[in-house]
């Protein structure tokens, strides 16, 4: 204000020494008097004009000094800290598109190739531990290590590259992009992956316009974990069941027990990080475990049954107690060992343990992730498939046998051929056909569920058909349970335990009704 009010007091004063210069110069000049008074008036007209640009300068070098300091701070002090802050903790992970000795395909000529190749280039980014201000960033020089999380979360992505863009990992693993314009604003990416070109070593980073994690809402997620949690129960009934019962405890029964709980755990690990967000990295790899083990133990089944129609059965072979547990202890340890070499090999290369499930391969890099669980999964239920065809066949030549052996102990009264019921054990006979049917509706079951699971994931469609193959997968236990013990009719057996271990009378009835 005292600034403006000298302004208009110079503009008032010179318009008043104009005025009297126009009368002075309406004078005729006659003497000195008129030249000292014009000489006066020059003199204070320059004075003035001298201290009003002295005025001007004093006045705008303290603001304009100002500004330059906001504009380019020396620090960030004078910005505003931002709210949410990146904090580092031992969850925080960087994202690498591709798996260990492996880089990005950028240049390559057909796209149908594969999207990671391998690679001599060193993957070691940037990493900082850093202060967000408003367009302003500080760098508090501490050092940071980062674990990898292996794939690509996009569907759809924008692309950076280290020679045309300025890009940092921050402390909890989000990307923090600067703009390449030279401006102070930057952008944070949590959806993202990193990782060198496999030719050239240019690092390239993929942002996310959309989440995979977001295509399926968390209410629909929680929906199909629910469906997993009802399943448990009903998995650890058959689990329990078959060990429990000493009539159920054969090798069918004991990989069928082992079947049951290694999808129970699968279900209950993979319901708990949908739920409540716990850590995927190390639980996906036990996950992965029980699941490549529910599938493993799907082909003991239907191998158990194959041995038995083509070779026990027609050899009229009986197993002993130790013979039961060692065939059981043989089929485990080759369980144990196939799922535990793919879970390692997961480890190695980096890539997430965590299985398909509630996830659609919109991008190469996510389905390069899933290629220890996906093609070792197709593979058993394929190799299943062919060995319960060879069991049919076992079926008939045995039904075959049977007919022909009658035909003639009929025709010759019995005297030269001796019956088949000698030669064959008739109740082990009916229990491993009973075997096969069960195993045949739970294969089906398995074999169209993960043919559309498959489909869903490479070739994605709408939301609703992934819901609907989730809710199936979700309900094995269900189906296993109606399976393996209500349509099998084990209520008998299941009874007589029940009353006082064996007190329970067995009518007619019901021997009637297991046998059929």
């Amino acid at each position: 204000m005292f600034y403006l009010l000298i302004r208009m007091l110079v503009i008032v004063a010179s318009i008043v020494e104009c005025w009297s210069f126009n009368s002075i110069l309406s004078q005729p000049i006659i003497n000195g008097t008129n030249n000292e008074t014009f000489s006066k008036f020059i003199n204070s007209i320059e004075s003035a004009a001298a201290d009003e640009a002295s005025n001007y300068r004093t006045s705008t070098d303290v603001p304009l000094q100002n500004v330059k300091s906001i504009a380019v701070p020396e620090d960030c002090s004078q910005r505003n800290k931002k709210a949410e802050q990146p904090l580092h903790t031992k969850n925080s992970r960087l994202k690498k598109c591709c798996p260990h000795g492996e880089g990005l395909s950028i240049f390559r000529e057909n796209q149908t190739d594969e999207f990671c190749d391998s690679t001599n280039f060193h993957f070691e980014p940037s990493i900082i531990s850093a202060i967000l201000y408003d367009n302003c960033i500080e760098d508090d020089e501490a050092v940071v290590e980062l674990q990898y999380e292996i794939g690509n979360p996009c569907n759809s992505s924008l692309i950076y590259n280290d020679e045309d863009d300025t890009f940092l990992v921050l402390q909890d693993g989000s990307l923090l992009i600067m703009d390449k314009y030279g401006n102070d604003s930057y952008t944070v990416e949590k959806y993202y992956c990193l990782d060198m070109d496999n030719v050239s070593g240019i690092t390239y980073a993929i942002t996310c316009i959309t989440a995979i994690e977001e295509h399926l809402k968390r209410g629909q997620m929680i929906a199909i974990a629910a469906l997993m949690l009802v399943s448990i129960p009903c998995l650890l009934i058959v689990s329990y069941l078959h060990i429990r019962l000493k009539e159920l405890r054969t090798v069918h029964g004991l990989c069928l027990s082992l079947l049951s709980m290694c999808l129970a755990m699968g279900y209950f690990l993979h319901s708990l990080v949908h739920i409540f967000k716990i850590d995927s990295k190390n639980t996906g790899y036990v996950i992965q475990f029980f699941m490549l083990s529910y599938f493993i133990w799907f082909f003991c089944l239907c191998w158990n049954v194959l041995v038995n129609i083509w070779y026990r059965i027609p050899m009229n072979k009986r197993r002993t107690k130790v013979q039961t547990w060692l065939v059981f202890g043989v089929n485990l340890l080759i369980c144990c060992t196939i799922a535990g070499s793919l879970v390692a090999m997961t480890v190695h290369k980096g890539l997430p343990g965590m299985p398909s499930y509630f996830m659609q391969g919109l991008t190469a890099s996510i389905r390069e992730s899933q290629r220890y669980f996906i093609p070792p999964v197709s593979s058993f239920l394929f190799l299943s498939f062919i060995v319960m065809m060879i069991s049919f066949f076992g079926f008939q030549r045995i039904k075959k046998r049977k007919s022909d052996t009658s035909a003639k102990n009929s025709s010759k009264n019995g005297t030269l051929y001796t019956n088949v019921a000698t030669e064959i054990d008739e109740m082990k006979y009916e229990e491993v056909k009973k075997d096969a049917k069960c195993i045949s509706f739970l294969g089906v079951i398995l074999i169209v569920s993960w043919l559309l699971e498959i489909v869903t994931f490479y070739s994605p469609g709408p939301e609703a058909y992934l819901m609907v193959m989730e809710m199936v997968n979700g309900l094995q236990g269900v189906f296993i349970l109606l399976i393996f013990v209500v349509v099998r009719r084990r209520r008998t057996i299941i009874l007589r335990w029940w009353y006082d271990r064996g007190s329970h009378n067995v009518e007619d009835v019901e021997l009637t009704a297991i046998n059929k």
